[in-house]
């Protein structure tokens, strides 16, 4: 009986660690979203419009986290008094964000007098930086050294080579800078002035990635478009429609948007979506007094998101026990906040996938999807009646 209860026993330890030693081994699977070139056309001008409609869809689907890959402002001609008012201009529209925000500073935004100081001080960020996430390294670095030149100082390069040294253990490794490696192919002599940096700094990736095979994907901004390649085993993509004034027709990849990244272990996955696609409108009081709120979601062309989920619906519910949520798509509470003025903030995540499969529906998200490959522009669709207009409740529970 002893030696059974033993045995019994090394049989339970051996499961834990093995549970343990396979949970350390996978990663949980995470999101996060990139766009870049927000800035405005002049230096008198505000935000875009089109750029704060992405922050607040970017707020809806609330990634892990945000990187904007540079040109948040516009900079150039300003005195240091409008270049601090731009910076305070974009931080009034980010201010949104209740999940981390990461910028890489590029050339407009080091423009104007003072544009260092201010994206250092204002932002709370050096000019390059790393940090991890999971299993994941991400590497944020600044191409506009020595502005405007766009050197890369060798002290950058030491600090990368490090940097990077530290990382050959992680599952993946992300690159984010505004000036591109690698450019569009009518842009070729648009980025790096410092080709000899530029050539180092592609030579240390790829070898670096040669041997240790982590380097996923290199984010870059700049030209004001979007375009996907690959080079040496790396995707490289440029994505930069995020405000100012697009360089392409939109088959060539001058639209507006912002690209949703998943990762789950060692596998990406790359959704480039529109703004304005879908939209979050709350139907009774939000201020924390109402046992039931209720919240419409819009969703113009659901079949483009592939199973696209948005946790950003925030209820302000008066505090109570427990709630509940229903509605006409799935959904659920996946977090819920205590505040300390007697109410609750409660987070729902929903799936905008069809809640219908009639050939009605099919067809227009068919036709759909035919014209947003042709030319993926939001002002496109205008015309284009509504998909679904669901309904999500949110009450207390008594």
């Amino acid at each position: 009986m002893k030696r059974r209860k033993m045995e019994l026993k090394r049989i339970i330890f051996s499961l834990l660690f093995f549970v343990v030693i396979v949970s350390l081994g996978f990663s949980q699977q995470f999101n996060f979203v990139v766009f870049g070139d927000n800035r405005p056309f002049n230096n008198e001008d505000p935000q875009p419009q089109i750029f704060k409609e992405i922050v607040q869809n970017v707020e809806w689907i609330h990634p892990d986290f945000v990187v904007d890959v540079g040109d948040l402002i516009y900079g150039y001609g300003a005195d240091a008094q409008r270049t601090r008012q731009e910076y305070m201009d974009f931080l009034n529209v980010v201010k949104i964000f209740s999940m981390p925000f990461y910028t890489v500073v590029g050339n407009h935004d080091v423009a104007g007098i003072g544009g260092q100081k201010y994206y250092e001080t204002l932002l709370k960020k050096t000019l390059y930086y790393s940090f991890d996430y999971e299993k994941s390294h991400f590497v944020i670095l600044d191409t506009n050294v020595n502005f405007p030149n766009g050197k890369f100082t060798q002290k950058q390069y030491n600090w990368l080579v490090k940097d990077l040294n530290s990382a050959t253990s992680a599952q993946n490794i992300f690159f984010f800078m505004h000036k591109p490696l690698h450019e569009y192919q009518d842009y070729s002599q648009n980025a790096w002035a410092d080709k000899f940096m530029a050539k180092k700094v592609d030579d240390l990736i790829t070898h670096f990635n040669s041997k240790h095979h982590n380097i996923r994907m290199v984010f870059q901004g700049h030209e004001h478009l979007y375009w996907r390649t690959e080079f040496n085993g790396i995707i490289y993509m440029i994505t930069g429609g995020t405000g100012a004034s697009l360089a392409e027709e939109p088959q060539n990849g001058g639209f507006y948007h912002f690209v949703l990244v998943t990762v789950n272990g060692t596998h990406v996955k790359t959704n480039v979506l529109l703004p304005g696609y879908f939209s979050v409108k709350y139907l009774n009081s939000n201020s924390g007094t109402s046992d039931k709120v209720m919240v419409v979601v819009e969703n113009h062309l659901p079949s483009v998101y592939e199973g696209l989920s948005v946790k950003g619906l925030k209820f302000v519910m008066p505090e109570a026990s427990s709630y509940k949520v229903s509605g006409n798509i799935p959904c659920k509470i996946w977090e819920i906040t205590r505040n300390s003025d007697g109410t609750a903030d409660v987070w729902v995540e929903a799936n905008l996938d069809f809640n219908s499969l009639s050939v009605k529906s099919v067809f227009k998200a068919a036709l759909s999807a035919l014209i947003l490959h042709k030319i993926p522009n939001i002002s496109s669709f205008e015309n284009i009646s509504r998909l679904t207009q669901d309904i999500i409740t949110v009450s207390v529970s008594h």
